[in-house]
């Protein structure tokens, strides 16, 4: 983490504390979402190459990083844990960039809150016809618990190790932080699924803001499909579609450079600098 950077907790509704960093200024906020098993700090290289111009802000999701260890008795909504974030902190229409989860969380925040952020990024959102998410959930969710528990059992340079040697693609920038999301992660969150699954198109239909959604290649692990990216685009008001060659699901780990340049001139026609 950079040194002018900050580090603080909000509390939102329930008692749940989000963890956030900040890199700070007097500019257009752009808060950050990330995927699931991640954390905040997993933004931190494009946070970096944003902060000249905008004030980021990457928070930890419930059950990730420093934020609050999960409780079955408490609500779990992402979403809502978004717009009480934005609330806590008092921004004012900031643009929302997230991955996968965190896209997720992006979208239905932006559908049920329309006014309260001015553009939305979403890489990777897990939009996929209903019965196949529920049967995914139901399948795959414990199972991946059982790999995180095992996970846990190594070290960050071991984690960092086997990543290169699984995905020699990726950016090594974020390796450390990544590694470390893995062991900072609460496993009780695959104990909440399988959850209710909004309709991505219901979602879609709703979203008002100006909108970029970002995929990689379908034979390289990337959810969204060309076809449901246009048919998102044709249903938004102010959709956009941006394909990545040769990067699968984690978008901006794997082709950062294109991502990159694809956000940042999406931000400079809808984030006012």
């Amino acid at each position: 983490m950079k040194k002018d950077w900050t580090q603080d907790k909000v509390t939102v509704n329930g008692g749940i504390e989000l963890f956030y960093t900040r890199t700070g200024g007097d500019k257009p906020v752009i808060v950050l979402a990330h995927g699931i098993t991640d954390s905040g700090l997993c933004w931190h290289q494009l946070a970096s190459d944003l902060e000249e111009n905008y004030d980021v802000i990457m928070y930890d999701a419930y059950g990730h990083g420093k934020s609050s260890r999960v409780d079955p008795d408490k609500r779990y909504d992402l979403s809502e844990d978004l717009h009480d974030l934005i609330e806590a902190l008092k921004l004012e229409k900031p643009g929302v960039i997230g991955h996968s989860m965190g896209a997720a969380t992006a979208a239905g925040f932006a559908a049920a809150h329309p006014d309260m952020l001015s553009a939305l990024v979403l890489e990777e959102p897990p939009w996929i016809d209903i019965k196949a998410g529920q049967e995914f959930d139901k399948n795959a969710m414990q199972d991946w618990k059982k790999n995180i528990l095992e996970t846990q059992k190594q070290t960050v340079k071991e984690l960092i190790k086997q990543k290169k040697k699984d995905s020699p693609n990726w950016e090594d920038a974020i390796l450390e932080e990544w590694a470390q999301s893995k062991l900072e992660f609460d496993s009780g969150v695959f104990d909440l699924y399988p959850i209710k699954r909004e309709n991505w198109r219901d979602l879609a239909k709703a979203i008002k803001v100006p909108t970029l959604i970002i995929t990689g290649d379908n034979e390289l692990g990337s959810i969204i499909t060309p076809k449901l990216g246009v048919e998102a685009v044709e249903i938004m008001d102010k959709g956009e579609f941006g394909h990545i060659s040769l990067a699968g699901h984690c978008v901006r780990y794997e082709q950062y450079q294109p991502y990159l340049t694809m956000v940042r001139l999406f931000l400079s026609r809808n984030v006012a600098v």
